[in-house]
């Protein structure tokens, strides 16, 4: 099957989802295209539907943007945009891998078995470093960064509404800084040009739905996948 069919089947999956739910989209996606995509690619993919499907709940839910919360995340999401994006750019697809498959176990065991639980202070800016990171690395930092904020939010909406300002943020200091090293494939970007349609309608349909699944069923679901993904990308970067 043709990869930019793939691209757009899973993230119109994954967003569809996260549309509902508030998280998962890109776990989702790169769970699956794993199996299909070299890790980078993969990655470059997700730049460019995490950055217009951000902008594009960014739009529709400004009115709910915390400006305050956001201001505290400008400085982080630059320093994790810097050093993630040279962790992507100078390691190996397969070294690549072994550091996502560590970062997809962390994400999923925190899903299985520690959601409930505050995380402390003196944790919480470790876990914000680390998303910034990630984010910057992969696109998969929010969980680590809702972790360390969840609390600051008034409501659910707020916090949709600036962490999407958030990722929009941190993947265009990612698009620009990739650009500026030559590491962007423009031709890969014609090739799936079209793939964030499907993805926009299914954040919409993921707005008007209302699936029957409970929040913590569809938990244990996504860390369930997220687990098998980890251990297909340890067998990418060992192989």
């Amino acid at each position: 099957m043709n990869l930019s069919i793939l691209i757009a089947l899973f993230f119109s999956i994954g967003f569809f989802f996260e549309s509902i739910f508030g998280f998962g989209g890109g776990l989702i996606a790169y769970s699956f295209l794993g199996l299909f995509m070299n890790i980078k690619d993969m990655i470059i993919a997700g730049l460019y539907i995490g950055t217009i499907s951000s902008a594009y709940i960014a739009w529709g839910s400004f009115k709910d943007f915390d400006i305050k919360i956001f201001k505290k995340l400008i400085l982080v999401s630059i320093i994790g945009a810097v050093i993630g994006t040279h962790i992507f750019i100078l390691f190996s697809s397969q070294i690549l891998a072994i550091f996502f498959a560590i970062i997809l176990l962390i994400l999923s065991i925190r899903l299985l078995f520690f959601e409930k639980y505050k995380i402390p202070k003196l944790v919480k800016g470790k876990f914000l470093l680390i998303g910034a990171i990630a984010q910057g690395s992969f696109g998969v930092g929010g969980p680590f960064v809702v972790s360390a904020i969840s609390d600051d939010f008034k409501n659910k909406s707020a916090l949709r509404a600036t962490m999407a300002m958030f990722f929009l943020f941190s993947n265009i200091l990612r698009f620009f800084q990739l650009l500026m090293l030559n590491a962007l494939k423009t031709n890969f970007f014609k090739d799936i040009y079209w793939t964030i349609i499907p993805v926009l309608v299914g954040i919409f349909l993921g707005h008007k739905v209302h699936l029957k699944i409970s929040s913590k069923h569809f938990k244990i679901g996504i860390a369930t996948i997220t687990i098998l993904a980890s251990l297909n990308f340890i067998y990418q970067g060992l192989k």
